[in-house]
């Protein structure tokens, strides 16, 4: 997909959020997720555990649900992008 095309769609995704997430990873495909209804308060979160354990690996995503797709669609937000 080209550049343009992606942001297009990238676009698209994130007119239709339903929740945020923030999911830590264990290790051999262990995870927890923890679901936000607001970018603020997931925002909060993820920064308090990166205070708290720098090492810890986490992702926060934004849980898309546009109307044309059946399933949804998680996609990361890059740290710097959050508020």
């Amino acid at each position: 997909m080209e550049h343009s095309a992606w942001q297009q769609y990238e676009d698209e995704m994130f007119r239709h959020i339903v929740c945020y997430t923030i999911t830590e990873f264990f290790g051999r495909a262990k995870y927890q997720t923890t679901k936000y209804s607001d970018l603020n308060i997931c925002a909060k979160a993820y920064r308090d555990i990166r205070r708290e354990s720098p090492r810890r690996r986490v992702l926060v995503y934004a849980v898309c649900h546009p109307p044309n797709r059946t399933l949804t669609v998680s996609l990361p937000i890059p740290p710097e992008k959050l508020p």
